[in-house]
């Protein structure tokens, strides 16, 4: 059985003979009314706060499942764009590979070409410098023709002149 404060307010007891107080039982019983009383708001007011308590408590524990899942999803997303750059960085690595290869393979064909090219140049050069002495060497045989013409004109003048 609960009692209230009213309870004991309106309690009645009967009157013997060298019984207590009237006054002074009274005054007892407000007392303890009271105090029950005041221990009935303060329990209800407990039970309030004890309930914003449980609710502030639900709030915060959805607020940690959010960013819980917020902290997953994020280190998920990080760990995609970490994986993704480094197959773009691999790929970019193959592709830089391919291009120094091929950058290689046409200097070492060009290197190839030059080389051939100054082996024919100093071929021709030497063909050149043949041609050029042999020119010369006829040009030296056509004016030593012509000086040995000119010698034998002046002989020949020489000796008209002395007969004359």
């Amino acid at each position: 059985m609960t009692l209230t404060p009213q309870d004991i307010l309106n309690q009645k007891f009967t009157l013997k003979s060298k019984g207590y107080d009237k006054d002074e039982v009274q005054h007892f019983l407000i007392q303890i009314a009271e105090i029950i009383e005041a221990r009935a708001l303060e329990r209800e007011q407990l039970k309030k706060e004890l309930e914003q308590q449980r609710e502030r408590l639900n709030q915060l524990q959805k607020r940690e499942d959010v960013l819980r899942d917020t902290l997953i999803s994020a280190q998920k997303f990080s760990h995609e764009i970490r994986s993704n750059a480094e197959k773009e960085a691999e790929l970019m690595i193959k592709e830089a590979e391919i291009k120094a290869e091929a950058i290689i393979n046409t200097a070492v064909s060009r290197q190839r070409e030059l080389k051939e090219e100054i082996r024919s140049l100093k071929f021709k050069r030497t063909e050149i410098e043949n041609e050029v002495v042999s020119m010369l060497n006829s040009l030296r045989e056509v004016i030593e023709s012509y000086n040995k013409d000119d010698e034998d004109f002046e002989k020949v003048e020489y000796m008209s002149t002395r007969r004359a």
